[in-house]
């Protein structure tokens, strides 16, 4: 019996953490009340607080649960890897854009946040692996000579980091037509990489 109660714990959570990705993209943090979290999970105000304690929790419990879920990139062996950094820019780029619970969570972590300390914490994570998915590539792009090892390394991956907002930027924000929008998002991030190899 304990275990089901567990299951049924853990399924409420659930319940609450995927209603706040809704009302937290929708209104941002400062906007968004318990209140609101429970309507939209369809639970009293109470069952939300049995669970957590309030909405900095329930937005961190969010967060965290979708980090966490994102599995690290997992480059082609077929690809060098300027290739594979080019597809991990064009997957972050989608993270982004294309509607899901990362795309929620990442909009609400850059957007909704109203920088608090604790949230601001979690994106700089974010960003955290998102660099150091980025060194990894640059560093094997240099080993096998895609690179010149005499490259100011700092400059470069910082360089990748502005073209995946940059891309992002342009395809998201911009008024390219629908059906050319992934296509222009390659090109353009392709032709960014080819500058680190020239």
């Amino acid at each position: 019996m304990a275990r089901k109660t567990k299951e049924d714990a853990q399924k409420t959570r659930d319940q609450i953490l995927d209603a706040a990705e809704a009302v937290f993209y929708r209104q941002g943090y400062t906007l968004t009340t318990m209140s609101d979290i429970a309507g939209a999970a369809a639970l009293s105000r109470g069952a939300v607080y049995g669970h957590y304690k309030g909405k900095l929790e329930v937005a961190t419990a969010m967060a965290e649960r979708v980090i966490d879920q994102i599995s690290p990139f997992q480059g082609d062996a077929a690809l060098s890897p300027l290739l594979n950094l080019k597809e991990y820019c064009l997957q972050e780029i989608c993270s982004y854009i294309e509607p899901s619970s990362t795309q929620k969570v990442l909009f609400f972590l850059y957007v909704g946040i109203d920088d608090s300390p604790e949230l601001l914490q979690l994106r700089y994570a974010w960003e955290k692996k998102r660099i150091a998915q980025i060194d990894t590539l640059l560093r094997q792009a240099i080993a096998v000579g895609e690179i010149k090892p005499s490259v100011d390394f700092e400059l470069i991956s910082l360089y990748c980091q502005s073209i995946i907002e940059g891309v992002f930027s342009i395809v998201h924000f911009g008024n390219l037509p629908e059906n050319q929008r992934w296509q222009k998002a390659e090109q353009l991030c392709e032709y960014g990489l080819q500058r680190l190899s020239s």
